[in-house]
């Protein structure tokens, strides 16, 4: 496969990625009745990811250059799909997990996702991993008055 046929696959993927996104978002309902509900972020991004996406695949299209050869690279691919993967099933356990416990579950298998064998450190990553979680929700709760969704677990 060329570097082309590349961009145009990708960009397939991450146009139906934020189709999907898109789609999940819409249906995160509000806490608060307010102008910025609990959906803006996910809705602003998958649009961000839809419209990026969709300028690649133009931008790619409309390339007179010749296609060159790809290189290879299993540790990109791994990583890349992983990703998508991780972060579709974050969207899709978000509304019923709650913010705390997917998003703490997402961050340590991404970052695991992305690290090798020499920078892994597993107590480093679960520090980071809840704390980072945890502030956010702490944020939104007492400085933004918006509490985030909490769940099966009630927190």
């Amino acid at each position: 496969m060329n570097s082309k046929q590349l961009d145009m696959l990708c960009s397939a993927i991450f146009l139906v990625f934020g189709g999907l996104m898109l789609k999940f978002s819409l249906s995160i309902r509000h806490i608060i009745p307010t102008d910025v509900g609990s959906g803006y972020v996910p809705i602003f991004l998958s649009i961000c990811i839809l419209v990026t996406a969709g300028a690649k695949l133009v931008l790619t299209l409309l390339d007179k250059k010749p296609a060159k050869a790809a290189a290879k690279s299993d540790s990109d691919l791994k990583g890349g799909l992983g990703t998508v993967g991780l972060m579709l099933l974050y969207v899709i356990a978000f509304e019923p997990v709650g913010f705390l416990l997917s998003s703490m579950v997402y961050l340590f298998a991404q970052i695991l996702l992305m690290s090798n064998q020499d920078n892994r450190k597993p107590v480093l990553f679960v520090a980071i991993s809840v704390a980072l979680p945890v502030g956010i929700a702490l944020l939104f709760a007492y400085v933004i008055k918006m509490p985030l969704p909490v769940g099966i677990l009630g927190f």
